[in-house]
């Protein structure tokens, strides 16, 4: 697991990975600290593809060949309609990603997703929604 992995995610929700203008958007994943179960690193979007700013952390476990981690970034961005990246210094809602490693352990590929969420429709009528979920996929550099 140790070592830089370089990898895509895209949105299953076409119509989101439109407005977002990339077909993936792509990712570095350095995993830095593991001990044969856990496993910490950080991790990197790129921009020009659609990715969030900041530098965010994984944390994470493998099970047999079963891969599961969290990602956190420290700002929050939102996808305006016009594809426009808006900031904000709120904490972003955590992704959870799940996948498979290869046998050869050099690839891992699976879904994300955002936990559901409670919202508000004109600060009044709670929703509850999902923000979001897709495929990735990533390799060991």
């Amino acid at each position: 697991m140790l070592g830089n992995w370089k990898g895509y995610y895209r949105f299953d929700n076409e119509r989101i990975q439109k407005v977002i203008g990339y077909n993936e958007t792509e990712f570095e994943i350095v995993i830095d600290k593991f001990d044969g179960k856990e496993f910490f690193g950080k991790v990197n979007d790129d921009e020009k593809t659609g990715g969030m700013k900041d530098t965010g952390e994984i944390i994470g476990r493998l099970e047999n060949n079963e891969v599961y981690f969290k990602k956190i970034m420290p700002r929050n961005c939102s996808i305006a309609l016009n594809g426009e990246r808006v900031y904000s210094e709120k904490k972003h809602p955590t992704l959870y990603y799940s996948g498979r490693l290869s046998d050869e352990g050099k690839k891992i590929e699976g879904k994300w997703r955002f936990k559901r969420q409670l919202g508000f429709i004109f600060y009044i009528i709670p929703i509850i929604y999902n923000p979001g979920n897709g495929t990735w996929r990533m390799e060991l550099k």
